[in-house]
């Protein structure tokens, strides 16, 4: 499957934004250093970390030309 299969579904074509992608890589970069933090719980560095693969996750998504939908009425759930 490709992205292009999902476009309309749960992603949605963009024009790529070089600004754009680099505040998530550095807000990516951040969530991981703050995921190392000693003070932070088990659970917080958890969801600093999961944070830090999300917004990288889109910084590569927004590379390629897509974004994630937030909400689209006709994707039906389970």
């Amino acid at each position: 499957m490709s992205l292009k299969n999902l476009e309309g579904k749960t992603l949605e074509a963009i024009t790529p934004d070089r600004s754009a992608i680099s505040r998530l890589l550095e807000a990516a970069r951040r969530s991981l250093a703050d995921s190392t933090l000693p003070d932070l719980s088990a659970e917080g560095r958890f969801d600093m970390a999961y944070k830090a693969i999300m917004q990288s996750a889109n910084a590569a998504l927004q590379a390629n030309g897509y974004r994630t939908l937030t909400a689209h009425p006709d994707i039906t759930r389970p």
